[in-house]
């Protein structure tokens, strides 16, 4: 079952569902299962997880801290956001590394940057995806569990740095592999709400003048959807008096303004002598 899927990787958690329709059915591939178990607990899978390992069907994965096997026959090998994206269902590229897949920067990070959720939400969304995934399961507490699994700062051979949100984003699939992006206007919205992230302020305003016009409905929206006040302004000034791109929806962000506020476009910098009275906020960058 696992040369035919051609899995790299798999977890405890991945490979209990993999194993789920055999024991349904009882056979694979139209031929019968001898020795089939009456039922499939937490035990027995990891009995048959020695046994792969003892077979050399699997290998544990040494860029992650426990609960990851390689597939050893595997036809291919996955890379380092792949690897990632594999072991942890809610994480997704991010910040400069995304910035560079989605070709609105020219800079090629060494490190690769991932977001996953911050440790309570992570837990919540494990929960929710456990019980739509054990849905009609009995005895759901002596099933495999999907765990938090501990990421080294290498994987494959590459930097990782991993950053924790409380609002993290709805990544999307990437094409022709198993990792997923945030999108492209949440890629904007990190560059105003993180700019260190993002190769710094100058250069997130030089993306902003390259490339915005192109994506500014996506960059409207996700401005839209976000919680914060002062990305708003950012992108309302940069977009508006900046760049003099035309949306109806952004002089909508004015609201957001705040007289006599401490808001400024590069939060790092001094506050300097110019200010936009529309935008009121510091342009110190």
């Amino acid at each position: 079952m696992l040369a035919d899927a051609d899995l790299p990787l798999v977890t405890e958690y991945q490979l209990y569902h993999r194993v789920r329709p055999l024991l349904a059915t009882g056979q694979y591939s139209g031929e019968r299962i001898l020795r089939l178990p009456a039922y499939w607990s937490q035990p027995q899978h990891r009995a048959m997880i020695r046994t792969l390992e003892k077979r050399r069907v699997l290998a544990p994965d040494e860029d992650f801290k426990a609960g990851v096997w390689r597939v050893v026959q595997a036809a291919i090998a996955p890379t380092a956001e792949e690897a990632i994206c594999l072991v942890d269902p809610f994480a997704y590229i991010s910040h400069l590394s995304a910035m560079q897949r989605y070709g609105v920067t020219d800079r090629s990070p060494e490190a690769l940057h991932v977001t996953t959720p911050a440790r309570t939400l992570w837990t919540h969304m494990r929960d929710v995806q456990m019980a739509e995934d054990y849905e009609d399961e009995p005895a759901q507490s002596l099933l495999p569990q999907l765990s938090r699994i501990g990421i080294r700062e290498q994987v494959r051979r590459r930097r990782v740095i991993i950053h924790e949100s409380k609002h993290p984003a709805e990544p999307a699939p990437i094409a022709g592999s198993v990792s997923r992006i945030a999108t492209i206007g949440r890629v904007f919205v990190d560059m105003l709400d993180q700019p260190l992230l993002c190769g710094g302020i100058r250069h997130v305003l030089d993306c902003y003048d390259r490339h915005a016009a192109q994506w500014l409905d996506e960059i409207v929206a996700a401005v839209d959807t976000t919680d914060s006040p002062i990305v708003k302004v950012r992108a309302g000034y940069i977009l508006d008096e900046m760049l003099g791109l035309l949306h109806p929806d952004i002089n909508g962000w004015t609201r957001c303004a705040q007289r006599g506020g401490s808001r400024k476009l590069d939060s790092q910098a001094p506050y300097g002598q110019v200010f936009s009275e529309k935008w009121m906020i510091a342009l110190n960058a």
